[in-house]
């Protein structure tokens, strides 16, 4: 079992030291090389468990989403409880945009790595499956609002996930591209006022 832990360590170190070395060279200078450099290993060490960059930026890729997963689920167990869904929807959808240091970081690699999921068939099928996973965890908690009646029925829950998604996303892009006219106050009031769109307030007895 020990074996196994210090395996995969090893491996989420690498992992790590790609992150770094993507933020700092971009994602087409970066070789196995600057890899190595940045986890403080031998190149041959690397290749012990990466034979290829491809099989690199994969794995690379995978620990991005499990990062924004774990945070994700973390909405649940962290912080003051939820008194709501949209408490818990806008909770929710912050940790995925760029609001600190680590997340800013993270997400500028996200957006290297990107274009890649054009040509890479298995770079393909990761982003989609990680987005069809998060459209389905804002989905099935838009049906939750509508059972307890904070969203109106009939609300194409499907749809709306889908559209914050996509609305996370292009914040995040546009926080980190052009962060002056984007910055994350602006980022913060457009979360909050699709929310307030979304989910009406109650009306008053």
């Amino acid at each position: 079992m020990a074996r196994t832990a210090d395996h995969e360590e090893r491996r989420r170190q690498v992992a790590r030291a790609l992150l770094r070395a993507v933020g700092e060279r971009g994602l087409a200078r970066t070789t196995l090389a600057d890899v190595a450099d940045q986890a403080g290993v031998s190149v041959g060490l690397v290749q012990r468990y990466f034979r290829t960059k491809s099989q690199l930026l994969r794995f690379g890729v995978e620990y991005l989403y499990k990062q924004g997963g774990d945070r994700l689920l973390a909405v649940n167990t962290e912080g003051p409880p939820v008194a709501s869904v949209r408490a818990w929807v806008s909770r929710a959808a912050r940790t995925l945009l760029p609001l600190d240091d680590e997340r800013r970081a993270e997400l500028t690699v996200w957006l290297e790595f990107l274009p890649a999921t054009m040509t890479d068939p298995e770079m393909s099928r990761l982003h989609r499956d990680t987005t069809a996973r998060l459209v389905g965890v804002f989905a099935q908690a838009m049906d939750e609002a509508v059972r307890r009646g904070e969203l109106p029925p009939g609300t194409d829950t499907a749809a709306e996930a889908a559209g914050l998604v996509a609305l996370v996303d292009g914040l995040t892009v546009h926080h980190i591209v052009t962060g002056d006219v984007f910055p994350e106050g602006a980022v913060r009031t457009a979360l909050d006022t699709h929310l307030d769109r979304l989910f009406p307030a109650p009306e008053s007895p």
